[in-house]
């Protein structure tokens, strides 16, 4: 992820964002964690118009690979129940075999892999009835809300990945917060850029609406209660990471580890 919000930072200075208040804007998020947003970054590509199905498969060998495989360890400031969902639908795929058929758009994926794809879009989006896509449209919308929320990007910088989803569903009443939010942060994100001393308001804005989206209300079938609805504390200066998160549910006192992951055995 830090690579896609490099080149989004860079474009704002070419934009006319000062060398230090760009350097202000940066973060630097833990490794696990921004190689866990990447992957649902990369695998919900497609449903937002940003690449092929063949995404999919190569962001699910790629975390693989980098996490060696151990998919036990639950990344900094991530519900427990999300990273199930992740860990149970990469435990049953298998990488693209020769003469096997492909599927969807004719991309390099098969129909094992397209159809854990549908899998992992509508158990981290949920299901409203309205399709597989429309699910990983939401997905991508809580991951980059969360991330924002977490204190994990700069809220303008986050924003505007957040937005910039040219084939997300249209919003409509049923399609959920996830969708309709979206053209709210495209607003803000106009405003920041046309008003520079309403910035910081702005900013603010951002982070109100991505602390209603995150990974609220996403359950794992074995979801022990009251983990869900996590969000963390905005960093209060640049560069720092969030280090404190909060329930909302009945059990506001939970403690998340921040810098280190942990097994997800030890939330069970």
């Amino acid at each position: 992820m830090q690579e896609v919000e490099g080149r989004v930072l860079e474009q704002f200075i070419y934009d006319g964002v000062s060398l230090a208040d760009a350097n202000a804007m940066r973060r630097l998020p833990p490794v696990h964690r921004d190689l866990f947003d990447d992957f649902v970054f990369a695998a919900t590509a497609v449903v937002v118009g940003e690449s092929d199905w063949s995404r999919f498969p190569i962001a699910c060998l790629g975390y693989m690979s980098a996490v060696h495989g151990d998919l036990t360890l639950v990344p900094p400031l991530i519900p427990p129940d999300i990273a199930d969902v992740v860990a149970d639908v990469l435990l049953h795929f298998t990488p693209f075999k020769s003469g096997d058929e492909r599927v969807a758009d004719g991309s390099r994926i098969n129909e094992g892999q397209y159809r854990l794809a549908e899998e992992l879009f509508t158990r981290l989006g949920g299901d409203r009835g309205d399709g597989a896509r429309a699910a990983g449209a939401r997905a991508h919308s809580r991951m980059m809300s969360a991330r924002i929320a977490d204190g994990f990007v700069h809220p303008v910088i986050g924003a505007h990945i957040w937005s910039d989803v040219p084939a997300a569903p249209r919003p409509h009443p049923g399609s959920g917060p996830e969708v309709t939010v979206l053209e709210l942060v495209e607003g803000l994100l106009a405003r920041w850029r046309q008003f520079p001393v309403e910035r910081a308001g702005v900013e603010r804005d951002i982070l109100t609406e991505a602390r209603s989206i995150g990974w609220s209300g996403v359950r794992a079938p074995m979801a022990t209660d009251g983990l869900s609805g996590w969000y963390a504390h905005p960093p209060e200066g640049a560069g720092v990471t969030g280090r404190e998160a909060h329930a909302t549910s009945d059990n506001p006192a939970r403690s998340v580890v921040d810098e280190q992951a942990r097994p997800r055995h030890e939330d069970r």
